[in-house]
């Protein structure tokens, strides 16, 4: 196999440096120069340099949405392309009404629904929505990761 087979990683600019631990993207040729697949880590919407971060999900997950269109940009995808989604969503936010709630009924769909409707037409990838304990840090809320299909 040549090295054109092989995943290729990266981190799209305009995109805050994730952990040395990972690389935000990840190119997959399927069928070398007709088909790759590409994976996102989970992006969300808080950018660990600043103290300007939104502390409710709905805010997170818009952010978290514009990440995703400039990782799926810097691999020639559009949210178009999205055959998969996984929602995390933190199950205790330390807001007693949010907390009350679901999970999926915390705002993020709604954010979710109108980013594919602007940027995708009205696409419905499958997707799954897991409530957990916490994320990366006690920061972050939301956090959303698509896997693509681009056809070259």
């Amino acid at each position: 196999m040549t090295e054109d087979n092989k995943p290729h990683t990266l981190n799209p600019e305009g995109i805050p440096l994730p952990p040395p631990t990972y690389n935000h993207l990840c190119i997959t040729p399927l069928i070398p120069g007709s088909v790759d697949l590409v994976t996102l880590a989970g992006l969300t919407g808080i950018d660990a340099s600043s103290s300007a971060n939104p502390k409710a999900i709905p805010e997170q997950a818009r952010i978290a949405y514009q990440k995703i269109k400039t990782c799926l940009a810097a691999a020639k995808a559009t949210p178009r392309d999205i055959v998969q989604v996984r929602h995390y969503i933190v199950k205790e936010t330390g807001d007693p009404d949010m907390d009350k709630l679901d999970v999926v009924e915390r705002g993020w769909g709604e954010a979710w629904i109108e980013f594919m409707d602007s940027e995708a037409g009205g696409h419905r990838p499958p997707d799954t929505v897991v409530g957990v304990a916490s994320l990366a840090t006690k920061d972050i809320l939301y956090e959303c990761e698509v896997w693509a299909v681009v056809r070259k």
